[in-house]
């Protein structure tokens, strides 16, 4: 902040006085706290600042055309401990910002749509056939959950563009609002990222995500080239941990859930059959199926 030598100029100081109790603003300011005109004089340096970065602010129209020094800063004025104290807090566009930011930093898309980042219930198509009561049991999950009962996650099942991947994606983002962590991945693509990690040496870290993130959404499971590695090793162990310690798991597939498991066989082996089954087994018992059409 400036300083204004005053003390070479005392002829300034009544002037400067006169021209800031006159200033609307300010003029409120100095009444409501009833301040001493000794003390507007004293602080002619604060004040003076303020009035000159005050007008900066008005008809601002965002953070790409701040005129302050600090970006996003406007000048606020308070009265403390029998004193005038100018501060500087973020203005509406930078807490805006600020908390796109944070919001976009509790959800980890992983090879999704960029649309991802749009979609809201707000915009959810009411006149669809059931979506005013999947949008009514969507609304009951967030409900339980804000107060810390033990709810159930959803398997969207039905065909293609009808919604799936869209509706995962509003709720990604509305549990993202309420500040807790997402990962929601296309699920056949994960499935080669897995693959890949075992030469990276990062399969254990990204198992141990998928396990402990607040929420995890898995797009189109079904989808991907069966692996039986892939099934035992690594989603059975997630689906596990996640349904002992009741966290929010969904997912989205083009098969009904009783047709999941012979989707993720490769042989007719009663071994192989069993272990799609558990699979089954978890998913049903975190999941209420919702059949989309």
């Amino acid at each position: 902040m400036k300083k204004y030598p005053f003390e070479r100029h005392p002829d300034l100081v009544d002037d400067l006085t006169e021209e800031l109790t006159n200033d609307p603003s300010l003029k409120r300011f100095f009444i409501e706290h009833d301040i001493p005109n000794q003390q507007i004089v004293e602080q002619l340096n604060d004040l003076i600042t303020y009035r000159h970065e005050r007008p900066l602010c008005e008809d601002c129209p965002g953070l790409e055309a701040c005129k302050q020094d600090t970006i996003g800063h406007q000048p606020v004025l308070e009265y403390r401990n029998q004193r005038i104290v100018l501060s500087y807090q973020a203005c509406s566009y930078l807490e805006s910002y600020t908390r796109q930011r944070q919001h976009k930093a509790r959800i980890s898309a992983l090879y999704m749509p960029k649309m991802i980042e749009k979609a809201s219930l707000s915009d959810y198509h009411f006149t669809r056939d059931g979506r005013q009561a999947l949008y009514n049991q969507i609304m009951s999950i967030f409900a339980k959950f804000k107060v810390g009962e033990p709810v159930k996650g959803l398997y969207l099942s039905g065909g293609y563009q009808i919604g799936k991947t869209y509706t995962l994606a509003a709720m990604a983002n509305h549990f993202a609002s309420l500040k807790h962590e997402v990962v929601i991945a296309y699920y056949p693509d994960l499935v080669r990222e897995m693959k890949s990690a075992i030469s990276k040496g990062t399969l254990e870290s990204s198992i141990e995500r998928l396990k402990q993130v607040d929420v995890l959404m898995l797009d189109d499971i079904g989808g991907e080239a069966v692996s039986q590695w892939v099934r035992d090793e690594v989603l059975g162990p997630i689906l596990q941990h996640r349904l002992l310690d009741q966290k929010i798991t969904c997912f989205t597939s083009n098969v009904r859930l009783k047709e999941l498991p012979k989707h993720m066989t490769e042989t007719d082996q009663q071994a192989e059959r069993l272990k799609a089954y558990r699979i089954f087994e978890r998913i049903r018992a975190m999941c209420d199926e919702v059949i989309m059409r």
